[in-house]
């Protein structure tokens, strides 16, 4: 899937691109050579042309009970017809199959015909599916790629994600030598139904050429691991099984705790429920276990981290974490993502209800599923729980509580949603020195992996740099139109142990409203953390002399009040009315006045911001732990900024007390 395939198919699968061999090759991973084999077909008719199980054959157990009696005295006897059956099976187990679908040729891999042909799970043998397709065809570029230690899945309920993965698993390690598979879940009890239900259970299902032999000591359901070694116990079974091949290998659970597996060496990994997992941090468990994965620098194992999520409070936003750094589309110089892994999403709709050929019928889903939003319209609680449990994007599975969100779920949900569908709605990139020149020019350069981020660029380049420069200083000549919101950085870290970002949010006046549909919204957004705090302050003065506008900030940390002075930009620091210095200060009084002025600006403005982190942020706030919002911090300063300068505005014909535009807010 992995490697370009000559005169091979490209199917494009979440972003990966899946090489498929030609229409009746399979590539033999015993001699690593492609071959021929024969499309399965149950009918010559297109119609009734679908997937069939392909069962032992009527007659196995009279004939293979034939076979082990005369095995007992010529050792290397054999039934040719069950040899012929049983090499047929390996093959396909091993590396896959077509078979014609309405007219046709479909492949699937050795994973997905062992899943399909012989792993019985609660309701019988799985159907085939075309989203199940896609997810084998996935799994398997995981598997090829060097640079991908596996995959992080979100979908919907009873979507079949645990049998999936039990298959995966179990599947490696009963064909085998010498390897080790662990599995966790949101609690040790959960890892241990997993464990039973989509390891043991399957296993004991298996036809008997693909049951290898495995430790029975602890009874012929073992509780703690399935382990592939000999009887480790004396009498009539284990003298059966002297002298029979042994794999070495096990398949165990464990705790949900980070360190269940550290220093431990895993050929195949599943994390099921990633996302509900409140008794650890699925993020810092996969710092620990990514480790098992790799044997002298080289990967050696490969996982899969399988979730529908639940309210952020109970994991979700530690396996929203996972999910954000596993992207295929952001890598390294390496190659690699953040966490190594791929990620893989299924929406609702293409795992529902399905025609015999395996396609989802995903109209009637779409129709039925918005029907069931449209009834609950009124309930925005309940309807944000049928979202996230029924999704049909990515952003819909982390949808956040209504009753937990400070300011209007519903508008952020419904503007993250919109924003999730379009496209190049935001661009990254670097504000610049023109020719390294301090205090000449700031230029824009778009850069994928840049520090800022705009959804709006000025029309005309001589629009910006609107700044004078006498004696030294400088004066910002656009307050008229922009206004800047600044949450500096310091070097504390924040309760959960993580270091602040630096934040800035650049707001177009409000005076704009009527010039263009960007009135009134943030127009540019800077969320970072430099190696050092004058790297910051430097990035800030860029970005207040390309917008030619002052900026607010937590006068609480004064250092990059005292940059900006050194550096004459001095006239760039907003005043508070009446106040004292510049900035505002950062107190609880402070956080409520910046809740009141974004809860205002959500319910009129939401569909004029298109940075999915700002809006995330809002959706997260808590009123109590501001340090983990630098970008929702940064947008309050703006917004107080922009209603203090209009109130200092007004101050020339009339005195407008602050404290009638916040309520709580007092000076002095």
């Amino acid at each position: 899937m992995f490697s370009p395939i000559e005169q091979g198919t490209k199917i494009n699968i979440q972003g990966l691109n899946c090489w498929l061999p030609q229409v009746g090759m399979i590539y033999n991973k015993i001699n690593a050579k492609y071959e021929k084999r024969k499309v399965f077909s149950r009918s010559l008719k297109k119609e009734e042309q679908y997937w069939q199980r392909t069962p032992l054959p009527d007659d196995w157990n009279k004939r293979r009970n034939e076979e082990k009696r005369r095995q007992q005295t010529d050792p290397e006897y054999y039934d040719q017809e069950l040899e012929r059956f049983r090499q047929q099976e390996w093959d396909r187990r091993l590396n896959g199959m077509w078979f014609m679908r309405f007219g046709n040729p479909e492949y699937i891999t050795g994973d997905h015909y062992y899943y399909l042909n012989w792993f019985q799970i609660d309701t019988g043998y799985p159907d085939f599916r075309m989203c199940d397709r896609d997810y084998f065809y996935f799994w398997e570029y995981c598997i090829e790629d060097p640079n991908s230690i596996g995959m992080v899945e979100v979908t919907g309920r009873r979507s079949g994600k645990s049998f999936r993965a039990g298959s995966i698993i179990l599947g490696y390690l009963s064909r085998t030598k010498n390897t080790n598979g662990g599995i966790q879940s949101k609690t040790g009890p959960d890892a241990f139904k997993l464990y039973e239900k989509a390891i043991v259970k399957p296993f004991r299902k298996m036809p008997d050429f693909f049951r290898p032999v495995y430790d029975q000591s602890l009874g012929s359901s073992p509780k703690k691991a399935l382990r592939f070694y000999r009887t480790s116990k004396k009498g009539k079974l284990a003298d059966t099984e002297i002298g029979m091949p042994e794999l070495e290998s096990e398949i165990d659970w464990r705790a949900s705790d980070e360190k269940a597996y550290d220093g431990y060496k895993l050929h195949r990994y599943v994390r099921d429920e990633a996302g509900k997992t409140d008794e650890a941090d699925v993020w810092e468990s996969h710092l620990v276990v990514q480790y098992c994965f790799e044997e002298n620098g080289l990967s050696v194992g490969k996982a899969i981290y399988t979730t529908t999520v639940e309210e952020m409070e109970a994991g979700g936003a530690e396996f929203k974490k996972l999910w954000e750094s596993s992207n295929q589309h952001e890598r390294n110089d390496n190659g690699k993502t953040k966490s190594g892994l791929y990620r893989f999403f299924t929406p609702v709709f293409k795992n529902w209800r399905f025609d015999k050929y395996g396609t989802p019928l995903e109209e009637e889903a779409k129709t039925y599923f918005l029907n069931e939003r449209a009834s609950q319209q009124n309930d925005p609680r309940t309807l944000s729980s049928i979202i996230r449990k029924k999704p049909f994007t990515s952003d819909e599975a982390f949808r956040i509580d209504g009753n937990r969100c400070l300011y209007n779920s519903m508008k952020l949900n419904d503007q993250i949603d919109k924003i999730s569908w379009m496209t190049n709605v935001t661009t990254k990139g670097n504000l610049v020195w023109q020719n390294g020149e301090r205090d000449s020019r700031v230029i824009w350069e778009p850069n994928p992996h840049g520090r800022w981020e705009t959804a709006w660029m000025f029309e005309d380049d001589k629009q910006t740099n609107n700044v004078i420069n006498k004696g030294g200083k400088k004066y910002p000549q656009n307050k008229t139109k922009f206004v800047i919101g600044i949450d500096p950085f310091d070097h504390d870290t924040t309760v959960d142990e993580r270091r602040s970002s630096g934040a800035a949010a650049i707001l177009k006046k409000y005076g704009s409203a009527d010039e263009d549909e960007m009135g009134y919204a943030f127009v540019m957004l800077y969320v970072y953390r430099p190696q050092t705090a004058a790297i910051f302050y430097e990035d800030m003065i860029k970005t207040c002399h390309f917008f030619g506008t002052p900026m607010l900030f937590e006068d609480n940390k004064v250092g990059i009040k005292r940059y900006f002075e050194e550096r004459g930009y001095e006239d760039f620091l907003l005043w508070l009315p009446n106040s004292i210095k510049p900035g505002i200060s950062g107190h609880k009084k402070t956080h409520q006045e910046i809740a009141e002025a974004t809860e205002s600006y959500i319910e009129e403005n939401s569909k004029k911001v298109f940075f999915k982190s700002l809006l995330t942020d809002w959706l997260d706030f808590d009123i109590n732990n501001t340090t983990k919002y630098d970008a929702a911090m940064a947008a309050g300063y703006a917004l107080i900024a922009d209603q203090l300068i209009v109130s200092k505005q007004k101050t020339k014909k009339e005195v407008v007390e602050v404290g009638k535009l916040f309520k709580s807010y007092k000076i002095g």
